[in-house]
């Protein structure tokens, strides 16, 4: 960058702004901050009039109806209008000064250059910010915890991706990504409830209920309030989503390696196997109707879908997407700067199974393994020993346990080590809090891209040689 402009963000008092977009949530706050001070969801809602309405205020049935929308998909930003009204919202509210601060925003690491380049237009197109960097999600991860050398397993709402890291840049050729994830769960649920037949209405919509208990009582007995049939039915799919979120935090757990054993014992019989179902502690979940649901092998059954995508077999196939063992086709990535050994190429491996077939879905542990054994022998050890658990779908119980017991069997000559962090509000926002550490180190500013620098330089040189 020019000598003005090192002048302007030489120094650590300036206060960046960290905008992290993701598929279920989007973080607003400021560098050197712990945790995000906005945490919104990627959906906003439109009245008949057009009028937007974000956060807690799409939560609200009202007169007319009213259509609840994505703006982010697969961490991708779908609806870049409403993009622009919800950070227009939340910076005014911040009363943050586009002119003086600077902009750190988080990336998917299958983001193409077109979407890069079209985010950096509507933020110098429609803000003043002087200076602005692109961060990967992982990269940010790995600042996060400290560990510049790293495997980043991210379990999101919407994909689960495995990404190696090397002195804090990823590299995405040796990077894998699968739909089995947050959203995948909410589908199992959603089509094992429409399968019990039990009906299902967000609390938004219930005027009275009388407590029942499912299967005693088939029946849920509740009344409706009276504008109820007055919304959308994208509202209503959108308050029914978050019925299943709760269900998920509150209910499923991850079954260990001996419980696997007992629910292919149970499938492979009968699913009536009392000795086999009782095995599994149960536990209840009351829906908004009243009506509560006790699950005890079905709730693990759910989870183990992490490890083995086609564990449940879907009574409604619409719901199941479509299969994947983790390649990202037809994405132009950046690789012009990607680690690469320069003694020892990497080795191809074929991606067959045991009995020479191609293989179609991998589960998370079967990811990881495939990421470790496609790397550079010389990195393999050291990123084994530093696989870095994080994204809210991680936080299912016993995931992370069952995972490093996986990841042992099937990588028997690595010393396996996972960190995950503790915290659950941590875990979630792991990625806003690394762009919040990078974003503030007195070192990282020389890494902001003027408008100046982007017009002069050319977007295609920027996005391979800056962003990284």
């Amino acid at each position: 960058m020019s000598s003005t402009a090192n002048t302007v963000y030489g120094g650590d008092e300036i206060n960046a702004i960290v905008l992290d977009i993701g598929s279920f949530d989007i973080r607003i706050g400021y560098a050197g901050d712990d945790f995000p001070k906005i945490i919104t969801p990627s959906y906003y809602g439109q009245l008949a009039n057009g009028t937007k309405v974000f956060g807690e205020g799409i939560n609200v049935i009202r007169k007319d109806p009213f259509e609840v929308k994505p703006i982010v998909e697969d961490s991708l930003i779908v609806d870049w209008d409403a993009a622009y009204e919800l950070f227009s919202h939340y910076f005014k509210q911040l009363k943050i000064v586009d002119k003086e601060q600077p902009i750190l925003i988080t990336e998917p690491i299958w983001s193409t250059n077109e979407y890069r380049t079209k985010l950096i237009e509507l933020i110098y197109e429609k803000f003043e910010f002087p200076g602005l960097y692109l961060a990967k999600v992982p990269s940010c991860v790995s600042f996060q915890q400290g560990r510049a050398n790293c495997l980043v397993v991210d379990l999101g709402h919407e994909s689960i991706s495995v990404t190696p890291v090397v002195d804090g840049i990823c590299l995405i050729k040796s990077s894998l990504k699968v739909p089995y994830a947050g959203k995948f769960l909410n589908l199992i649920v959603e089509d094992y409830i429409a399968k019990e037949g039990i009906a299902v209405e967000p609390s938004l919509f219930i005027k009275n209920k009388t407590a029942t208990t499912f299967p005693e009582e088939k029946e849920a007995k509740y009344e409706l309030k009276d504008n109820a049939s007055n919304v959308s039915d994208l509202f209503k799919q959108y308050q029914v989503a978050r019925i299943w979120h709760e269900f998920k935090e509150s209910m499923l757990e991850v079954p260990s390696q001996e419980a696997k054993k007992l629910l292919a014992t149970a499938n492979s019989t009968s699913s009536d196997s009392t000795s086999t179902i009782s095995e599994f502690a149960k536990r209840s979940f009351e829906l908004p109707t009243g009506q509560s649901i006790a699950l005890g092998q079905e709730r693990y059954e759910i989870a183990e879908t992490l490890f083995e995508p086609n564990f449940y077999k879907f009574h409604n196939p619409a719901l199941q997407p479509p299969p994947s063992n983790g390649e990202i086709p037809g994405i132009e990535f950046n690789t012009i700067n990607e680690y690469r050994p320069v003694k020892r190429a990497r080795k191809n491996e074929d991606d067959l199974d045991g009995e020479g077939k191609k293989i179609e879905v991998r589960g998370v542990a079967q990811l990881v393994s495939q990421v470790i054994s496609i790397i550079d022998i010389d990195l393999r050890a050291s990123l084994a020993n530093n696989i870095i658990i994080t994204g809210g779908t991680s936080l299912i119980t016993s995931l992370t346990e069952r995972l490093y017991h996986e990841l042992l069997n099937n990588n028997p000559g690595l010393k396996i080590r996972l960190h995950a962090v503790g915290n659950s509000l941590e875990r979630i926002n792991q990625s806003w809090i690394g762009g919040s550490v990078l974003s503030s180190l007195g070192t990282f500013h020389q890494m902001w891209v003027s408008e100046k620098e982007y017009k002069e330089e050319g977007a295609e040189r920027i996005l391979n040689q800056r962003f990284r």
